[in-house]
């Protein structure tokens, strides 16, 4: 009896440390993303402090890092992946908060769950994209202008 006591607990150990390893290499890329999009920004922009980091994926893959100047001063940096299209900035306070567009989908869609909110940068300029399930279940995604708040697209019943 006392055998099969150590081969549970001897094979549950192994078992959760192929779950750990497997999550830490599963992370790791949007890890090395994040770090390499930081350092551009702080290399290539006044910002100092880094709040925030989003990763978006829609016409172009975007790494978005939201920070701050040494005067206080929030700003928004967009990286291209492939770097060929150059860094966009723009000024925090030029656009609405993350709040204020879960605010606005809150009200106008009634989502069951929200899976997601991330600022990212499309042809009509910078945006938010929230994921959200309805009350079917259905996968849903709501689209906003970040400077006016205003709607942008709704990708719906996924």
């Amino acid at each position: 009896m006392k055998k099969w006591i150590l081969f549970f607990i001897g094979l549950t150990i192994i078992v959760l440390a192929i779950t750990i390893n497997i999550f830490i290499k599963g992370h790791s890329p949007l890890r090395a993303a994040r770090d390499e999009a930081v350092q551009e920004v702080k290399h290539s922009t006044d910002i100092v402090k880094v709040k925030d980091f989003y990763l978006y994926h829609g016409s172009k893959s975007i790494y978005t890092v939201v920070g701050e100047t040494k005067n206080g001063e929030k700003k928004v940096a967009f990286i291209p992946e492939n770097k060929k299209s150059g860094l966009t900035e723009i000024k925090w306070a030029k656009g609405i908060s993350k709040e204020d567009a879960l605010n606005k989908l809150t009200q106008e869609k009634h989502p069951k769950k929200i899976l997601g909110i991330r600022l990212g940068l499309e042809k009509v300029g910078p945006i938010w994209e929230i994921s959200y399930l309805d009350n079917e279940g259905d996968l849903n995604y709501y689209y906003l202008l970040f400077k006016s708040g205003d709607w942008w697209k709704t990708v719906e019943n996924i």
